[in-house]
Formats: structure tokens, C-alpha cells, sequence
């Protein structure tokens, strides 16, 4: 094992007298007798015995050695005085003992005891490798103790190299508490993504019990009471296991959820003005999502009774009035609306609002009654069109928790088609297969210049987790079309390739036969912008880069630039273009039954009609699950927008399916 950081260290008075005593044991000959020695053990306890300190047993080492020249004896005192210094958290003392150890040799009696308080040592440390601790720790036998602490410091350096799987399973072989255990184990266990899952199972059996719970949560996410009775029937199967009498606090608490039994819900729009168009769509996903239900329970007397508001040109009171007693309400639509409707909600209600509000202030007087706390935004902005009603979503809601305090609803989750939210999916997505120099382009209009900054803040966030100080993105920006060429070209270094072709033709007097050669360190190419600048934009990027580097360079680009009406030539233009969109909008989705009996009722839907239809179509279904979704955070909905969950701001995040386009078809890549 490697030793870190010996060099340029400065120790206190007591360490320098270590390294003497070291030192001389080191310089001593090696001949030596050999008496009966009973092998040490870890001093494992969290108090340091009365009275013995490190430099105490430094001297008993030195004593040893000159009265009996038994090197093993020696270094096993010399491994209790590192043990104590690290007792006593002084990690580069005991570094220093160590290494003076391992130059004089260590026996294979010493072995495990050495590799142990190496590993304790230099765990943590940023410098340090936590593959050869890791490695180092495998050679560490023993029972009791020894092997609890060699369990903690595998916990400790899986989860630091984020194998979350190899730590749930070390954690279980350590001694905390059953409740501890579990709590770790379920922490990393959800953190997993759900097809990886019969892998973890397969390599560490122990964790099969957990991940058998995880599922049954999963399958039985919609009914609170089915999932009790599901529970006792798990505990009656793993009798005699830590989970018979020790279940996640989380888990506990969904128990203990009510199911939702809303038998009158208010959903308030825009049915009227403007944006009457875009309210008549969403509430036509609704119903859609509401008589789908008609069709599972066979009954319509066991369904909700939907009352649809029309939020246009009305104020907050007469929507207070309007709302009554109902305890179910989804909407509204509009930003505006959403921040002056929440802080009046009577205590008791259950919203899924369609929008995010910016920022939630505390900011109640003593004078003030609860259910009337102001809620104040740091931005006026509004909705530019009836389009962008349901995409335009603002950041930094406050947490679930404050809004409790504030004695408002009861539930309060938000739900919206945020362009922010793809721009920073393409980020991790783009990052995670392991680009780091893209090109972003960025179309000079607020829609894409927020997902500009959304992706380049969110990039920089990914890249300091590498600790790379430095983000090789590279920007472009345009407002037509002669400057998206010129922007795409200078970012390419085209045109400075082209300037030098002809600064040699002009001092050679002679024809240079050269093709322009474009920047061999960009990886990717990230457009935010409209379908019709990106059908521009994809040609440009072909034509500029150099054929003859044998390097494709993919663009990727977000459901904003995508548009289902333009004909094929669109997707001859998109040649090759990586985007995310809807699972609705895909190819051979898993709701063609109701895709056909859309297109019956609403012939010749437009995009984004499509999606405000899917956005009403899962805010419906969504609702009697946010109870369970809000205490469970890692289940899951699989709508037509998307994979959705909840985040801990009550905010629904969406993960949308990545696609290319391929032979002037949309094709879904599954990675």
C-alpha cells in the first residue's frame, strides 16, 4: 500500500520523538529470540485506556526490542501507539508510525492488524485511493471486533466511491443498531435505479429481502391500505430477519397514509379569454384520464365529481368561493394565479398545482392569521403565450415542510412541462456519456436562453464533482439565420482554418489543396432552439465539420425543437439528432388504444396540443398518488410526459425518453 503525504509535513514534539524511537528500532540489527507472544488484538473501544498513551507504548516497543530483539512483539506495540493516535484523531502521527512500520517489515501475524489502522488512517482523505483501501482491507482477517470495524471502513469507502450496493451490504455486517442498519440500507437501496436491481441481488444476496420490499412499495404505490396488508404478509415470509421487526421509517409512514377518497375535485383553468384554447386541451387530458378510470373500475358512481373552474378575469376571492369546501384541487394553470390562490387555501386542501411558483418567503407578522400569509416572488414576469402557459416554470419553490408551518393546504406539489427541467436532463445525460468540451448553441430569446443557463449552471455543478476546475463549454448565440452560420463556424474554428489556407496561398503564390478543418477537441454540439432554426442549424454543423477527421460529432438537442407536423423533410434536415421528448410522442408507446381514440375525438392535434392533452392526461392520474409519492421519493409514475416523481420541494420532476433520429424516422435508443 502506497503511503500519502509524507513529504513537507510538520510534526509536533511527541511525533518527532516517535520517529527516533523508530528510527533506532529500525537501525538495530535483526537478529532476535523468540519468545511465547499472545497476538494482539485492535484496541477498538471509543475510549482511550485510563492513563496509556501513544508515546507510552512507543517506549514499551523500545523496551522490548532492547530486552528481547523480538521485532514482531515490537511492531505489535508500535501498531497499538498508531491505533491510539488514531484514537485520539491524530491521523498523521499514527500515518508516520505506520510507515516506519511497513519500511521495517511487517509479519503475517501483524498483517491484518497493519492493513486495518492503514485503512482507518488514510480513509477520508481526499488524496487517498479507495480502491487500494479497499483492496487493502481484503486481507484483513478476525472475528469480533476486527471483523465490525473492517465492515464499517468498506461501508465507508463504497459509498465513497458511490458503489451504493457494496455499501448496503457492508453495513449490514457491522454492529449499529438494527434500526441503523436498516435506515443505511434503505437510503442506498432506493437511491439504485430499478433495473439494476436483479443484478444487486444476484451479487449480494443479503440485500435480496430489501429489494423484495422496495417492489412490493413499488407494485402497491397507489393504495396505502393494499400495501399494509402486503407488509404483514412480507414480515410473515422474513420471519426471524432484521426487517420482521425493523421496517424504513419511510415505509412505516406510507402505512399510515390515508387513501385519497376525493369524491369531489375542483380543477381550475383558463376556459375562457386568451388562453382558452390551451385550458380546453388540458381539460380535455382530464377527462380522458378520468373516464379511462370509468373503464378500469366498471363503475362511474366510484369515481370523483370533477368540477371545472374557469380562472379568466376572476379574482382570488371569487375562486375561494367557487373552490367551497373541496379538498382535492388541481391548477391552476397560471403562474399569477398559482401565487395569489396557495397562501388563501383553507387549512385541509390537497393541490397539485400546474405551475411552479418562483420563491415562497416567509414573511408572516405576528398580527397575521395563517391561512392569510402573503406570499411574495422576486419576478413579475408573465406568460408570453397560451403555448408556453403550461412550460413556463420558475425555480426555488420553498420545501414541503415550510409550507406546513405556514398552517396552507395540506399538500402542496407542483407540476409543470419546465423547459429548465430538459435542458438540465440533457446535461447529465450528455455528461454521463462522458462529454466534456460540447458546443451550446442558444437562440436569442428568453424560452432558450433560460435553458441555456439551466444546462451550463447544471454542467458546471457535474464538473466540480469531478473537481475540474475548469468547463470547456464553448457559446453560441444567434438571432438569424446568417448568424447562426457565422456563430456555428467561428465555434468550429472553421473560418480561421479558411483564413490560414489562404494566408499560405497568398505567401506561396501558389493554389493550396486543403479542406478547412474544424476543432478536434469538441465532443458534442447542444442546440437550444425552434424546430425550424434547428432544421437550419443541423446542416450548418454537417457542413463544417471536416469529413475527412473520421470523428462524428452528435448534436443533441431538447423537445423544443422538435415539431411532429412538418412532413419528413423536417427529419431528413435532423439527420442523426439525438433529443429527448414525451413517451406520448414516440413511436410504439404503451398507450395506443388511447392514442386511437384521441386521434377519433381530436382529429389533426398539433404538437403542443398533444402535449397539454398528456399534461392534463397525468395530473389526473398523479393525484391519488401524491400522498404515497410524497413520503416514498423514490417510487415512480410512468405517464405519457414522462417518468415522474417528486422531488423533496413537492416539485414533480419528469425524465423524459432519449431519441434520434435515423432514416428520417424517430427511433427510441434505450440507454
Amino acid at each position: 500500500m502506497r503511503h500519502i503525504g509524507q513529504s513537507g509535513k510538520i510534526f509536533t514534539l511527541s511525533a518527532i520523538a516517535s520517529v527516533l524511537v523508530l528510527s533506532g528500532c529500525g537501525s538495530t540489527p535483526k537478529t532476535q529470540s523468540k519468545p511465547v507472544v499472545v497476538e494482539p488484538t485492535p484496541i477498538e473501544t471509543t475510549q482511550v485506556e485510563e492513563n496509556v498513551t501513544p508515546e507510552h507504548k512507543l517506549l514499551e516497543a523500545k523496551k522490548v526490542w532492547e530486552r528481547t530483539r523480538d521485532k514482531e512483539q515490537r511492531n505489535s506495540l508500535l501498531l497499538q501507539a498508531a491505533d491510539l493516535y488514531l484514537q485520539n484523531q491524530q491521523p498523521v502521527l499514527a500515518q508516520q508510525v505506520l510507515f516506519e512500520v511497513k519500511e521495517d517489515g511487517v509479519s503475517e501475524r501483524n498483517h491484518s492488524y497493519y492493513s486495518l489502522l492503514v485503512t482507518k488512517a488514510y480513509a477520508g482523505m481526499p488524496d487517498a485511493s479507495a480502491d487500494e483501501l479497499l483492496a487493502m482491507l481484503d486481507g484483513v482477517m478476525g472475528t469480533g471486533e476486527t471483523a465490525f470495524q473492517k465492515a464499517e471502513l468498506q461501508t465507508q469507502l463504497y459509498s465513497q466511491q458511490g458503489n451504493f450496493a457494496a455499501a448496503a451490504n457492508s453495513v449490514l455486517q457491522t454492529n449499529l443498531s438494527d434500526e441503523d442498519k436498516v435506515q443505511r440500507v434503505w437510503q442506498w437501496l432506493t437511491s439504485i435505479p430499478t433495473e439494476t436491481l436483479s443484478t444487486v441481488g444476484k451479487t449480494y444476496p443479503s440485500l435480496s429481502p430489501f429489494i423484495t420490499l422496495r417492489e412490493l412499495t413499488e407494485a402497491n404505490a397507489s393504495s396505502p391500505a393494499t400495501l399494509t396488508t402486503e407488509l404483514q404478509n412480507f414480515q410473515q415470509v422474513y420471519r426471524g430477519h432484521i426487517l420482521e421487526t425493523t421496517l424504513p421509517d419511510n415505509v412505516l409512514k406510507a402505512t399510515q397514509l390515508i387513501d385519497a377518497g376525493a369524491n369531489d375535485i375542483a380543477v381550475l383553468l383558463p376556459l375562457s379569454g386568451r388562453l382558452a384554447r390551451t385550458g380546453q386541451v388540458v381539460k380535455n387530458g382530464i377527462m380522458s384520464a378520468y373516464y379511462t378510470d370509468v373503464e378500469k373500475r366498471q363503475d362511474e358512481h366510484l369515481l370523483p365529481r370533477l368540477r371545472f373552474i374557469d380562472t379568466n378575469g376572476v379574482d382570488t376571492q371569487h375562486l375561494l368561493d367557487e373552490i367551497g369546501d373541496t379538498k382535492f384541487i388541481v391548477g391552476p394553470l397560471l403562474k399569477d394565479t398559482v401565487e395569489n390562490l396557495i397562501p388563501n387555501l383553507p387549512v385541509g386542501v390537497n393541490v397539485l398545482a400546474l405551475n411552479r411558483l418562483e420563491e415562497l418567503i416567509d414573511q408572516v407578522n405576528a398580527n397575521e392569521t395563517p391561512t392569510k400569509s402573503r406570499l411574495t416572488t422576486s419576478s413579475n414576469s408573465t406568460l408570453d403565450s397560451g403555448t408556453d402557459s403550461a412550460g413556463s416554470i420558475l425555480t426555488d419553490t420553498e420545501t414541503q415542510e415550510e409550507l406546513h408551518a405556514l398552517d396552507l393546504a395540506t399538500s402542496l406539489n407542483y407540476f409543470g412541462l419546465a423547459p429548465e427541467d430538459e435542458a438540465k436532463q440533457l446535461a447529465e445525460y450528455i455528461f454521463n456519456k462522458g462529454y466534456r468540451a460540447p458546443i451550446v448553441i442558444a437562440a436569442q430569446s428568453s424560452l432558450y436562453q433560460r435553458m441555456d443557463t439551466t444546462f451550463k449552471t447544471h454542467w458546471r455543478a457535474l464538473n466540480n464533482k469531478e473537481n475540474k476546475r475548469r468547463t470547456n463549454i464553448t457559446s453560441v448565440t444567434f438571432n438569424d439565420s446568417n448568424s447562426l452560420r457565422e456563430g456555428i463556424t467561428q465555434a468550429l474554428d472553421v473560418a480561421q482554418s479558411n483564413d490560414r489556407i489562404n494566408q499560405i496561398e497568398y505567401m506561396t503564390n501558389d493554389e493550396v489543396y486543403n479542406m478547412p478543418r474544424s476543432r478536434r477537441d469538441i465532443d458534442a454540439i447542444v442546440a437550444f432552439a425552434s424546430p425550424q432554426d434547428t432544421e437550419l442549424l443541423n446542416p450548418i454543423i454537417e457542413a463544417s465539420l471536416n469529413p475527412y477527421d473520421g470523428k462524428q460529432v452528435p448534436v443533441y438537442a431538447t423537445s423544443r425543437s422538435m415539431d411532429y407536423d412538418s412532413g419528413k423533410n423536417q427529419w431528413r434536415d435532423l439527420q442523426n439528432v439525438h433529443f429527448i421528448d414525451m413517451p406520448w410522442l414516440m413511436p410504439s408507446h404503451n398507450w395506443q388504444p388511447l392514442q386511437q381514440e384521441v386521434e377519433q375525438a381530436w382529429q389533426n392535434q398539433n404538437t403542443m396540443q398533444k402535449r397539454l392533452f398528456a399534461f392534463g392526461f397525468d395530473a389526473y392520474q398523479l393525484l391519488p398518488q401524491l400522498g404515497m409519492l410524497n413520503t416514498l421519493k423514490y417510487l415512480s409514475h410512468e405517464g405519457l410526459t414522462g417518468t415522474l416523481s417528486l422531488n423533496e420541494k413537492g416539485e414533480v420532476i419528469r425524465q423524459q425518453p432519449q431519441a434520434m433520429i435515423r432514416n428520417e424516422k424517430v427511433q427510441v435508443l434505450s440507454e
